[in-house]
C-alpha cells in the first residue's frame, strides 16, 4: 500500500472571529495555494469543516513548501488568523482524488486527523509525524524554533516583516517603508527575520536530502 504525505491544518481559536469573513479569507488562501503550488500537490487542499483543511502533498518538501506558503501569505495579506499544521506519512487505501481532498480512505488520513484533533495546550503549531524518518525529530525541533520566532510577530508589523523576508537589502526595504537603513537593520535584528530565513534554508536542505 502506497504511503503519502498528508497535510492537514486548522485555524487557531477560530471561534473568536466573525465566521463569514474568516471563511472567505481562509478559502481564498487555500484556493490561491492550490493554484500557486499545483505541481507540489497530489490532492488539492480542501476546506473540510469550515476552519480546517486537508490535502495530499507530492513529497515532504512539497508539504513544507505549502506550510511556508500559508505562513508567508498570511503575513503578506496581513490576515488576522493563525494556522496549525500536521504532516503525516501514511497509507491511503483508495485512489488519490486529484480534484478535491474528499472521498479517500486510509490509515494515513485517519492518523493525521487524530493528531489535528489533539487540542491540548502544548500541542505544537507545526507537527511532523513521519514513521521511520530519522529527520522527523529534527524538523519538529527546527519548526518549534520558527514558531517561537513568529509568535512575537504582530499584525501591525506584517508589511515590514514581509518586505524583510523578500528583500535582503535593507536600503530596498527602507525605501518601501519610508524608513532609513539603520531603522530596518535594527528591526530585522529585533524581529529575528534573518534567523527565520536561515532556519528556513536548513529545513529545505533536510527535506531535499
Amino acid at each position: 500500500m502506497t504511503e503519502h504525505y498528508v497535510l492537514m491544518g486548522d485555524i487557531i481559536k477560530s471561534r473568536v472571529y466573525d465566521a463569514e469573513p474568516l471563511i472567505r479569507d481562509f478559502v481564498k488562501l487555500i484556493s490561491d495555494c492550490n493554484e500557486k503550488l499545483k505541481y507540489h500537490i497530489l490532492s488539492p487542499y480542501t476546506s473540510t469543516l469550515g476552519d480546517e483543511f486537508q490535502g495530499i502533498a507530492r513529497s515532504l518538501r512539497s508539504a513544507i513548501e505549502t506550510i511556508f506558503y500559508f505562513e508567508e501569505e498570511i503575513i503578506k495579506r496581513s490576515l488576522y488568523f493563525k494556522l496549525r499544521y500536521v504532516v503525516h506519512l501514511g497509507p491511503i487505501e483508495t485512489p488519490i482524488n486529484s480534484e478535491t481532498a474528499y472521498g479517500m480512505l486510509g490509515e494515513g488520513l485517519t492518523r493525521a486527523r487524530e493528531l489535528l484533533a489533539d487540542k491540548r495546550k502544548n500541542r505544537p503549531k507545526f507537527l511532523f509525524d513521519l514513521p521511520n524518518n530519522p529527520d522527523a525529530d529534527q524538523l519538529n525541533r527546527l519548526f518549534s524554533v520558527i514558531g517561537s520566532l513568529m509568535a512575537d510577530w504582530r499584525n501591525r508589523d506584517y508589511p515590514l516583516i514581509y518586505d524583510m523576508i523578500v528583500f535582503d537589502n535593507d536600503n530596498d526595504v527602507a525605501k518601501r517603508n519610508g524608513k532609513n537603513r539603520s531603522q530596518i537593520w535594527k528591526r530585522r535584528k529585533q524581529l529575528h527575520v534573518t534567523d527565520y530565513k536561515n532556519l528556513k534554508k536548513v529545513i529545505f536542505d533536510i527535506a531535499q536530502g
